[in-house]
C-alpha cells in the first residue's frame, strides 16, 4: 500500500530548525542544507525515513510562498530507499522571509526553515567544525566546536546536521557567545556494531563547515574525574545574589555543566584551559546544593 506524505511550506519568520514531536513514524525527519538562502540560491530538503518500506511512499510538496520558494508537486521514495533529496528553487528579488517546511506521515510531522535572503551581519564569518576526539569508541560522547574567524559582536546561533543520525547526534543548534569566537557543543553517539564515518556540518547564514567523525564498536573510556573547586551563593546588595562555581575535569576537553539538586540545567561552565572550569551568574535564591557534569561521565556535587 502507498503512502502519502505531506510537505507543507507556510511563511514564517524563524531560520533554525525546529524540533519534531518524538512519535513512531515511517518519516524520521527533514533537514534542509543550506537552511539560509541569499540571490536565488537553491536549497536542498532532505527526507529520512525511519525504516526501508519495502513499498513505495508518495510525497507531497506544497509551498504557501511560491513566489518566495518553489518545489517539485511530488516525490517517490522508492522501496527500501530510507533517504531521498529534494530541491527547493527561491526567487532572488523577494524580500527577506522564513519559510517553514513541515513533512508529516500518518500525522505526525517532521519540520524545518528555510530562511531566504536573509543577509549575514557585517564581521567575522564561519570558519570551521571539529570534534575531540575525532574517533570515538560507540557509546561514549565528545566535545565540538564551532570557530569563527573572530569574536563575534552579538554572539551567533549556529545550526548543526549530522548525517547519520542514529550513529551520532548533535543539537539543531548551538550558540557562541558574544565576544567569543568559539562555542562548544556536546556529541553523543550510540552503540554500534560495525565502524560508521559520520559528518557533521555546521551552518550559518548560507556559510558551511563540515568535518568527519569516526565511531566505532568497543569499550568506551573511563569517565572523567569532576571535582569542585568552589560553589559558593552571596547575596546582594540587589535583589539578586551571586553564584560562583569552579571546577576541574581531567579531561580538559569536557564539557561542565551545572544543574540543580533537582536535575535542572541551570549553565555550562567557561573552559579556561588545563581542566579547569568556572562561571559566575546572578541568581536571586540560593541553589542550596549544585551538581556538576561532565558530558564525558564526570560528575561531582557541592552545597553553596
Amino acid at each position: 500500500m502507498r503512502r502519502a506524505v505531506l510537505v507543507v511550506f507556510t511563511l514564517m519568520t524563524a531560520m533554525i530548525a525546529v524540533p519534531a514531536a518524538a512519535s513512531a513514524s515511517t518519516l524520521n525527519g527533514l533537514t534542509i542544507n543550506p537552511a539560509v538562502v541569499n540571490n536565488g540560491q537553491s536549497a536542498t530538503g532532505d527526507l529520512q525515513m525511519a525504516f526501508a518500506d519495502p513499498n513505495p511512499t508518495t510525497v507531497l510538496l506544497f509551498s504557501s510562498a511560491p513566489s518566495v520558494a518553489q518545489v517539485p508537486a511530488s516525490i517517490v521514495v522508492p522501496p527500501l530507499v530510507t533517504e531521498v533529496f529534494f530541491t527547493i528553487t527561491t526567487t532572488a528579488s523577494a524580500p527577506p522571509t522564513g519559510v517553514q517546511i513541515t513533512a508529516s506521515v500518518d500525522n505526525v510531522p517532521r519540520v524545518a526553515n528555510l530562511s531566504v535572503n536573509f543577509t549575514a551581519p557585517a564581521g567575522p564569518t564561519l570558519k570551521a567544525i571539529s570534534v575531540v576526539p575525532a574517533s570515538i569508541t560507540a557509546g561514549s560522547n565528545a566535545t565540538g566546536t564551532v570557530s569563527f574567524t573572530g569574536a563575534m559582536n552579538d554572539g551567533a546561533l549556529v545550526n548543526l546536521t549530522s548525517s547519520n543520525p542514529a550513529v551520532l547526534q548533535v543539537p539543531e543548534q548551538m550558540v557562541v557567545n558574544q565576544f567569543t569566537a568559539n562555542g562548544t557543543f556536546q556529541v553523543r553517539t550510540a552503540a554500534v556494531s560495525q565502524k560508521f564515518t559520520v559528518s557533521l556540518t555546521a551552518t550559518w547564514f548560507g556559510k558551511t563547515a563540515t568535518t568527519s567523525v569516526v565511531v566505532a564498536p568497543g569499550t568506551p573510556p573511563a569517565a572523567d574525574k569532576v571535582a569542585i573547586k568552589k560553589a559558593q551563593w552571596k547575596p546582594g546588595p540587589g535583589p539578586n545574589g551571586t553564584l560562583t562555581v569552579e571546577a576541574t575535569s581531567t579531561n580538559p576537553n569536557a564539557i561542565l555543566s551545572v544543574f540543580t539538586s533537582t536535575g535542572s540545567f541551570m549553565f555550562d561552565l567557561t573552559n579556561n584551559g588545563g581542566g579547569r572550569f568556572s562561571d559566575q551568574r546572578l541568581f536571586r535564591q540560593n541553589p542550596i546544593r549544585i551538581e556538576v557534569r561532565s558530558n564525558f561521565g564526570g560528575s561531582a556535587a557541592a552545597n553553596t
